[in-house]
């Protein structure tokens, strides 16, 4: 009989002991499990720069990773970081609709590094919150324009019309500059709405702010730094856990007019260039630039080439703009252009 229960109860140590071993080796296993599942990214914040003076190359970058952003399925939201004075008409304003086609699908939000001006400050507009430091660079909202160059007739060339050897009807030329400052200055007020403490005429002034003036008239939300942004972009994701990933173009050349944006962005490859590189010279034909008059070097000849801005707000008429104006380019380097802006877009 005793020798019975002994050997029940080591038949149920033997169980307990074997149950104990299962019990550790599951734990072991699932722990890890558990882990991982705890501590899993809940998705991706991307950071897209944009860094140097806006180009062709620059939007078509840009373009690509705005589409990778909006295809992979891990990235939740986009923080757009600038250290950017604009570049192109064109090249910003189809930034500027990459910005606003992401922004509808996922939140976007904006950090100023050292400035985002002129086209860069188009790129960002759409962004959902817009944050910059104290001393940051924001505004410039206008357009620059080099003036078409008239040739003399000659008995060499021949021309199917009387403008494409006069180098275009200077009255067509500050048409197409003001219908660009009517876009820009609409866009900016599509995005930002009632934030916006500016009339469309104080915005048509093409006025350079601190980050801490963005704040009060509207063109930023809040000072922050780029941690902020991310912590908002996330929160906007409703992300509790995520991770950070820079999208950045292999092998791009990053061309900074401005030291400031230059010393301040991190991009691998990068070179300062004068003002000319984007203005050309006399005679290659009107460029359409979105960048603050301040970047024009005084190394180049606008007595001969001519530049004009649309950062002045008369109600005169755009023909008797085109006259003013063409007389004005022969004298102090950039003059104003006034355009129409008594009314908002």
């Amino acid at each position: 009989m005793l020798d019975s229960i002994w050997s029940v109860l080591r038949r149920v140590a033997t169980s307990y002991v074997l149950f104990v071993v299962i019990g550790v080796v599951v734990g072991l296993t699932v722990a890890p499990l558990a882990y991982d599942a705890a501590t899993a990214s809940g998705g991706t914040v991307a950071i897209v720069p944009i860094d140097g003076s806006i180009t062709g190359d620059t939007a078509t970058a840009y373009t690509d990773m705005m589409q990778q952003a909006r295809q992979d399925p891990d990235i939740k939201a986009v923080v757009l970081v600038s250290n950017s004075g604009g570049g192109s008409a064109a090249a910003s304003e189809r930034m500027y609709l990459q910005t606003k086609r992401t922004a509808q699908q996922m939140p976007v939000v904006a950090s100023v590094d050292a400035t985002s001006a002129s086209g860069a400050y188009y790129t960002i507009a759409p962004s959902d919150v817009i944050y910059a430091k104290p001393a940051s660079v924001v505004g410039s909202v206008g357009v620059l324009g080099t003036l078409p160059q008239d040739l003399e007739p000659n008995d060499i060339v021949g021309t199917t019309g009387p403008n494409k050897l006069s180098g275009g009807d200077s009255r067509e030329f500050f048409s197409v500059l003001e219908s660009l400052r009517r876009a820009f200055v609409g866009a900016v007020f599509e995005s930002r709405g009632d934030r916006l403490q500016l009339t469309p005429a104080e915005l048509s002034q093409a006025q350079i702010y601190s980050g801490s003036q963005a704040v009060q008239n509207g063109l930023v939300d809040e000072i922050g730094d780029r941690q902020a942004a991310i912590d908002r972009a996330a929160a906007e994701a409703n992300l509790d856990s995520y991770e950070v990933r820079t999208l950045r173009p292999d092998g791009q050349t990053f061309r900074f007019v401005s030291r400031s944006n230059y010393l301040a962005s991190d991009a691998p490859n990068k070179e300062m260039v004068d003002f000319e590189y984007f203005a050309g010279e006399p005679g290659t034909g009107p460029t359409f630039l979105m960048m603050p008059g301040s970047y024009v070097g005084s190394s180049w000849d606008l007595t001969t080439s001519g530049t004009v801005d649309t950062n002045a707000t008369a109600s005169e008429s755009v023909d008797t703009e085109a006259d003013t104006l063409r007389e004005a380019a022969r004298g102090p380097p950039v003059q104003a252009a006034t355009a129409r802006a008594g009314g908002r877009p």
